[in-house]
């Protein structure tokens, strides 16, 4: 009955062990090597034996801690000078080291000893596929072969031929391989996952997808599914997903390896949240060196609206790494510069530079395009309009096929205020306000603004603002100037009201179609002379100003007085410049 008890006990402690070595092993295949690294040591310190020194030496070898490995081998054969599995660990290590015949002298010795050993012959073929620049592919597929034929079940050879499949890349034969180890181990989320990687490296991204989420429902706490689909939602530019699910593997290894918390870092940046990109960037502050963290502190430091620091970090990495530096990052300097501008004039020069030195460095002409009309937007908020224009132009110019409504609208508009504001030093005995020689500069970049809204009137044939801005220009060009109605801007005005008129909301052009009736009720009334057209101009103009006093006495609704002139010039163009902005098309 003793003997009973006792070989019971026995049993469960066996048992028992074994759970816990497997344990350990689902540790280290779920990337948790904090925990696998304390249960291994646990297990060689309180119970000593031969195995536990190899599965210790076996966690170092995935943490690629070589030395710690070979101490922990060598212990396992002074507890057994026969541990077999502990000469494949010296062995395991020396191939690690590039020492191929060392390796391959202590795998044969292991392999003649122990040939009807599964778990020998898989942890020699798995060895031969851990290190891609000593691995032997062939080798390891005859071994792992070898093996299941002693032990079918053994799931985890069946992932080892796969992995050493795809070392010959042969994805096919590996999600067969694979698809083995889950009929061995059903469930197994280590081979959903792996099956899922051969996927996302196909392409396949439904696929690879498919495979992760089943990785995942057989283990929500295997981390590298958690990874992996961080990498597929970025490929999709899934960016916030994939910034959630890298958090996720993060949590769920509980990693501190700097590298990983980096990868988090960029993951939280494409997903738009600087903030904790610079909390990850500060965890691994000091214990990695790599350059690209100092412009990513420059980027996020300014998305966050610290421009001191973005400037210290990115002229940091512009002095050391000039062999990385990319256009992006002098747009970022010179964007921290002019943020921070607050004396109202709406930009630095200096960050204007840098702006447009990143422009020219772009390989893209989209991208550089885009920047200089970035530039253009700042000369036009801070009224510098010559520049406005000529920026916006030179945007135009470097790729004219996807310039916009808007970016033409806005070059008309700096053009328009070049015109309206002109003014150029008179001469010295002159006693007038304006010269043949500025009125003629103002005609030609009225006219120059005009050609440009020809252009947004053809991409936006719809929009009534495009037509109200040919007229104001052409207006002013000749009308204005010559005191003379010529009926240039007529076509322009009606269109305007005839677009207006048939939008469902026409009160939103309410103070644009003061300036159209008023002015087409005078050239109907003063040019062409006729009288019932004038009156219906007047009646409309009524409805959206009732109180025009021009209407009135045109309509006999009020004593006359001095001839008023149509309020449709520079000055009300000006007044009603930013009221709307063209869809980009």
């Amino acid at each position: 009955m003793k003997l009973v008890a006792l070989v019971i006990g026995l049993l469960a402690f066996v048992n028992l062990h074994a759970q816990t070595t497997q344990d350990g092993l689902a540790l280290i295949n779920g990337e948790r090597y904090n925990e696998a690294g304390d249960l291994f040591k646990k297990l060689a310190e309180t119970t000593p034996s031969a195995d536990n020194q190899y599965y210790l030496g076996y966690y170092y070898i995935k943490t690629n801690q070589l030395d710690e490995a070979q101490k922990a081998f060598d212990k396992g054969l002074t507890l057994d000078d026969k541990s077999y599995l502990n000469k494949v660990g010296q062995g395991t290590v020396a191939l690690a080291k590039g020492e191929k015949a060392k390796a391959k002298e202590l795998f044969d010795e292991a392999e003649k000893k122990k040939k009807k050993d599964a778990e020998v012959l898989f942890r020699i073929g798995e060895a031969y596929t851990l290190f891609e620049k000593n691995s032997d592919p062939a080798e390891a597929i005859r071994l792992l072969d070898e093996a299941v034929k002693r032990d079918k079940n053994l799931a985890d050879a069946y992932l080892a031929k796969g992995d050493a499949l795809m070392l010959r890349n042969e994805g096919g034969a590996a999600v067969t391989a694979y698809e083995y180890a889950l009929t061995a181990k059903p469930n197994y989320a280590t081979a959903h996952n792996a099956i899922g990687s051969i996927y996302l490296r196909g392409k396949n991204y439904n696929l690879a997808l498919e495979n992760y989420k089943k990785a995942i429902e057989a283990d929500p706490n295997f981390a590298p599914a958690y990874k992996d689909l961080a990498e597929l939602y970025f490929l999709a530019q899934k960016f916030k997903q994939a910034a959630e699910n890298f958090d996720l593997y993060i949590q769920k290894s509980g990693t501190t390896d700097p590298e990983m918390k980096l990868r988090a870092a960029q993951f939280a940046f494409t997903a738009d949240d600087y903030a904790k990109s610079l909390q990850l960037l500060e965890e691994i502050k000091g214990k990695i060196n790599n350059p690209i963290t100092l412009r990513m502190y420059g980027w996020s430091y300014f998305k966050t609206n610290k421009p001191d620091e973005a400037i210290q970090n990115l002229t940091e990495f512009l002095k050391v790494a000039p062999e990385k530096v990319i256009g992006e990052d002098y747009k970022y300097l010179g964007r921290a510069y002019n943020q921070k501008v607050t004396d109202g004039s709406g930009y630095d020069s200096t960050g204007v530079a840098y702006i447009l030195k990143g422009a020219d460095m772009d390989t893209s002409k989209a991208e550089a395009a885009t920047a200089y009309k970035e530039v253009a937007a700042l000369y036009y908020a801070a009224k510098d309009f010559p520049n406005a224009a000529a920026t916006f132009e030179k945007g135009i110019a470097l790729d004219t096929a996807k310039a916009s409504a808007n970016d033409y609208y806005y070059t008309g508009l700096s053009n328009f205020q070049m015109a309206t504001a002109k003014v150029l030093p008179m001469p010295a005995d002159s006693n007038y306000a304006d010269s043949a020689k500025i009125a003629g500069e103002r005609r030609a970049l009225f006219l120059k603004a005009d050609s440009i809204f020809a252009t947004v009137t053809q991409k936006l044939p719809e929009w009534p603002y495009g037509y109200y801005w040919r007229a104001s220009t052409l207006y002013n060009a000749y009308d204005r100037q010559e005191n003379v109605d010529k009926g240039i801007s007529q076509p322009y005005y009606l269109k305007l009201t005839e677009l207006a008129e048939k939008d469902p909301d026409p009160s939103k052009y309410k103070s644009y179609l003061k300036l159209a009736y008023s002015y087409l009720a005078f050239h109907a009334q003063t040019t062409l002379k006729d009288e019932a057209k004038a009156k219906e101009y007047w009646e409309k103009l009524l409805k959206v100003d009732p109180d025009n006093v021009s209407a009135k006495e045109a309509l006999g609704m009020a004593t006359p007085t001095a001839e008023t002139q149509p309020a449709a010039g520079a000055k009300a163009g000006a007044k009603t410049k930013t009221a709307a902005t063209p869809k980009k098309k």
